[in-house]
């Protein structure tokens, strides 16, 4: 009798290495890291929930509404000079890019990235070992996230 094949052996490796990129156009042409992400928590909430009711039923029911802006904290270690290229962004309108784990797609496939606008504020945190900072890095969203594979790829003009 054959081996029953499931789902299980089909698991991605799993890391918790992504990436948390800024760029200053939605091409991501000359986008910078911010350094090493301890965590980076959800970007989004879901859709706040809009109830309604009928006469003729006894229950109430729901629909998603609007989602809200929100803000996504997320706590970074990185150096000196990173914490001043950051200093110099906050409060700018970019572009910012989270850059999935390589290792959780498979062989031949381009890592998901979800893609935002927002302005950052960054607060101190903590100093550690060897010199590195670490702060909190606050990403006040301005436009809804959108998922892509791999970065976008910018293609020349035809005749230039």
């Amino acid at each position: 009798m054959g081996e029953d094949k499931t789902e299980i052996f089909d698991m991605p490796s799993v890391t918790t290495l992504s990436k948390l990129y800024y760029a200053d156009d939605e091409q991501a042409t000359n986008k910078q890291r911010i350094c090493l992400c301890e965590e980076i928590p959800a970007l989004e909430e879901p859709p706040e929930q809009v109830t309604g009711s009928a006469v003729d039923i006894d229950y109430e029911f729901s629909r998603p509404g609007k989602k809200k802006a929100g803000t996504v904290e997320v706590p970074v270690f990185y150096t000196y000079t990173q914490h001043k290229r950051l200093k110099g962004i906050e409060r700018k309108d970019k572009w910012f890019f989270v850059e999935y784990p390589e290792e959780s797609v498979p062989e031949g496939e381009k890592p998901l990235i979800k893609k935002f606008r927002g302005c950052i504020a960054l607060v101190g945190d903590t100093l550690t070992q060897d010199e590195w900072i670490k702060d909190k890095v606050t990403i006040y969203r301005s436009s809804e996230v959108n998922e892509i594979y791999g970065f976008p790829t910018t293609t020349p003009l035809s005749g230039s």
